[in-house]
């Protein structure tokens, strides 16, 4: 699951909210309105944090290449899968 830290509301801030609510991804936003909001890894001057709990990604340029690339890989996930079925031609109402 990721988590975005941020101190104040932005038009980058908005965007990467709307980004994850966009890939449907498990996602949590925290506003860090005091230091006991942030994880002892992030500094309230590195606002705002994207985390995946293993990694951080502090600046706007990696957070917005991070999800651009994250929503990249999705979208090729999703035109991989496949919710066809292959009729059996000696049984039409049976998939193979």
């Amino acid at each position: 699951m990721l988590t975005f830290y941020y101190d104040e509301k932005s038009s980058f801030t908005e965007w990467t909210t709307e980004k994850m609510n966009q890939m449907v991804i498990a996602h949590e936003v925290v506003k860090a309105d005091s230091d006991s909001d942030l994880p002892q890894e992030i500094s309230p001057r590195n606002l705002p944090v994207l985390s995946d709990g293993h990694e951080y990604w502090d600046s706007p340029e990696e957070i917005k290449q991070f999800l651009e690339h994250l929503h990249g890989d999705l979208k090729l996930s999703h035109s991989l899968q496949s919710d066809a079925c292959h009729i059996d031609p000696n049984n039409p109402e049976e998939c193979l």
